[in-house]
């Protein structure tokens, strides 16, 4: 009774004080119980008393949404469009950049989605000048989730991942958890669940600690409970889909509150409670014809037929499938929405005894669409197409159709595999589960072999001539691919063995060089040509320091090429490590001058191998000394972050041009327009600081120096 009589009272405020808007008047209104009474709240508000740019963008922000979400789509575009156009207030970046976020959104989810790629662009842009990350993490989450939606998952993946790398400095936990979601949404699509579904329950840990919108909670739940739904966890995708659904109606957003219903149907399908699934899939129709959405009617239609198929009401299911067709013809690309009405219109068919239609409608679904992302669609389609060419007793047809099937299995298989394997490391649990369900795959996959072998020995008779021109065909293939092979690897050995001539050749006068120098001081002191005095001795030292460098390389090269190149890892104090570094290289003579930094850790601990690490980091040192003129300069920097320990070598003039950056790190590879310095290097060094690093999964980068030199990033993992 208070909460209405506080109702009452605001409302009777807000029409009688339209001047006096203020954010903590657009606040309450969001807050608000549905949305018809914060569309009769906005509606009160003249736009002419709105006090300034901050109000004014909350205003047409938080109005349009609440149109949306009522279905009213044109009129809340409209309103966006013309404050973009004309403007009431000369808008900040980051508030016009919030305009065309909203804006963008609205025709994302109306399917509008060649514009809404434009839109969001313009909104990146301002963002981008704001330096607001949170918001413009938003924004690029929207613009790779558009690409999802029209089928290019690949691309969508790459704009994500680039943003992150280039900006996981500054993320917070909302935004990596943001970050998160969307990766699992792109694995799906591409096919990776359980990688999905790894990455969804890391951002949902991270929500559960933050104070977030019952929007965002409910978005995070439905994203894990499509992934139970994807791995077979039907029963935990429906409760997940349930708790999603509840958020939902608190919000009342309708958009939401319909996508929600329409994935219980789909659930409720496959857990055979058919009557609850066709119930859920008449409400989300309902709401999504009342916001004017046509694309998930024709989902929602489509899992209403999925039920009533199930019910054995195939008539109902089949005339629910054909009305989506008129609608499926209007759409470009939605590759997934056609596929599954297609391949569903073809088991109806085949159901009901029509082969020739349902064959059609499988060479539909089967020809549409990316190949590499749908091909558990195909297989779908194709095993349609088997059984229709059989119907119709064209046995030829069937038999080269299922060995297409077949192919795709077998390919499907080994990747299901190979993405098991990788998702197993992180637990025991997991991975005697995941190998229990590989191998069972296993079996089911000779059974199905077998099976698919007796039926086609009934077919061999008639197609064998065309058999044996094939796998004559495919000999010939592969004796000419192998001698292709022995061709390439006779070069490639060619190769090395001169690049090791080479090596042994310079190696030989590099050893001789200092021994002879040496030898001729020895004869010098012990005929009394020269005194014996320190500085004679000191050369000496140094042609027998030369000679230890060049011995310590030749090991190192021994390792390489043997593979007795390991690690011992252990949880080391950073620290110390970077103050015995410091340490280490300070008593080190240098013609150059150098400096060694580091910022304040974040992370204390790495689980690294302390010997081979020092050994990295002599090695770039040594080979910034050599190639770096005398009073340059050297610098050595250490950070770490909350993943990586990162280690950073540059130093001043003579720089690598750039053609050969990426070839430094090669076994026995030195830059040709070095090869005449003072101190020739044989390819060794740089190549043992690469190994280091693949051993420890790490990354390393060669780039210019801004002293003018050469710059070595390197980053290894912290666990």
């Amino acid at each position: 009774m208070l909460s209405r009589l506080w109702l009452f009272c605001f409302l009777a405020f807000l029409t009688s004080q339209a001047n006096a808007t203020n954010i903590a008047e657009l606040k309450a209104i969001q807050k608000l119980p549905n949305n018809e009474l914060k569309l009769r709240s906005f509606g009160q508000i003249d736009t002419a008393s709105l006090t300034d740019q901050i109000v004014a963008c909350e205003y047409y922000v938080s109005f349009t949404d609440v149109l949306s979400n009522m279905g009213q789509i044109d009129e809340a575009k409209k309103i966006l469009q013309d404050e973009l156009d004309f403007p009431t207030y000369e808008y900040s970046h980051i508030n016009r950049a919030r305009l065309f976020k909203k804006l963008a959104d609205i025709q994302y989810h109306n399917d509008e989605y060649d514009i809404a790629r434009e839109t969001i662009k313009n909104a990146i842009n301002h963002f981008r000048k704001s330096d607001s990350i949170e918001l413009l993490t938003g924004a690029i989450s929207r613009q790779a989730s558009i690409e999802l939606r029209t089928s290019n998952y690949q691309k969508g993946l790459d704009i994500v991942r680039a943003y992150h790398k280039n900006n996981k400095e500054k993320f917070s936990k909302k935004n990596l958890s943001s970050i998160y979601y969307f990766y699992g949404r792109a694995y799906d699509h591409l096919g990776d669940f359980q990688t999905a579904l790894e990455y969804k329950l890391k951002g949902y840990q991270i929500i559960t600690t933050l104070e977030v919108s019952d929007n965002k909670m409910a978005s995070t739940l439905y994203g894990i409970a499509d992934s139970y739904n994807k791995i077979g966890e039907h029963q935990l995708s429906y409760k997940k889909f349930h708790e999603a659904l509840a958020l939902d109606r608190k919000t009342d957003n309708k958009q939401d509150i319909a996508h929600s219903l329409s994935k219980l149907s789909k659930q409720a399908y496959k857990i055979r409670m058919y009557d609850v699934g066709i119930k859920h899939a008449k409400e989300a129709i309902d709401v999504f014809d009342s916001i004017g959405n046509r694309r998930n009617v024709a989902w929602s239609t489509h899992n209403m037929a999925l039920n009533y198929a199930g019910k054995g009401n195939l008539e109902k299911a089949l005339s629910l499938e054909e009305s989506n067709l008129s609608f499926l013809k209007k759409t470009e690309k939605d590759y997934h929405l056609k596929t599954s009405v297609w391949n569903h219109l073809g088991e109806l068919n085949l159901a009901i005894d029509n082969p020739n239609k349902a064959l059609s409608y499988a060479k539909q679904a089967f020809e549409i669409g990316d190949l590499e992302t749908l091909k558990g669609r195909r297989q779908t389609s194709l095993s349609i197409m088997h059984r229709a060419y059989s119907k119709m007793k064209k046995f030829e047809n069937a038999y080269l159709i299922q060995n297409k099937l077949l192919e795709l299995q077998s390919i499907a298989h080994r990747e299901n595999y190979a993405n098991r394997l990788a998702f197993l490391k992180n637990t025991i649990e997991a991975k005697e589960k995941e190998q229990k369900l590989a191998e069972k795959e296993q079996e089911n996959l000779l059974i199905s072999n077998a099976l698919a072998q007796q039926q086609n020995q009934q077919m061999v008779f008639i197609i064998l001539f065309v058999v044996f021109v094939s796998f004559t065909l495919i000999i010939y293939i592969k004796i000419r691919q192998n001698r292709v092979l022995e061709q390439q690897q006779r070069l490639h050995l060619n190769k090395l063995l001169e690049q090791r001539n080479q090596l042994f050749s310079q190696i030989a006068h590099d050893l001789s060089n200092p021994v002879t120098i040496a030898s001729l001081h020895i004869e010098a002191m012990q005929h009394e040509i020269i005194e014996c005095k320190p500085e004679n001795l000191s050369k000496i030292s140094e042609k027998l320091t030369d000679l230890n460098h060049l011995v310590k390389d030749l090991a190192g090269l021994a390792k390489l090429e043997t593979s007795n190149f390991t690690l011992t890892t252990q949880e080391t104090d950073l620290n110390k490590f970077v103050s015995d570094i410091h340490d280490e290289l300070a008593t080190q003579t240098s013609e150059q001058k150098l400096t060694v930094g580091s910022n304040e850790f974040n992370e204390t601990f790495a689980h690294i191998d302390p010997f081979r690490v020092k050994q990295l980091i002599a090695n770039l040192y040594s080979n910034a000394k050599k190639y770096t003129y005398k009073n340059g300069e050297i610098d050595v920097h250490f950070a770490a972050c909350e993943r990586y320990f990162k280690i950073t070598v540059q130093d001043s003039a003579p720089s690598v041009p750039k053609e050969h950056l990426g070839q430094i790190f090669d076994h026995l590879f030195r830059v040709p327009n070095m090869s005449n310095t003072e101190t020739p290097g044989h390819g060794i060094g740089l190549s043992i600081v690469r190994q280091i690093v693949d051993l420890h999964q790490g990354e390393i980068n060669a780039s210019e120096s801004e002293l003018g030199g050469l710059k070595i990033e390197v980053d290894l993992p912290l666990k």
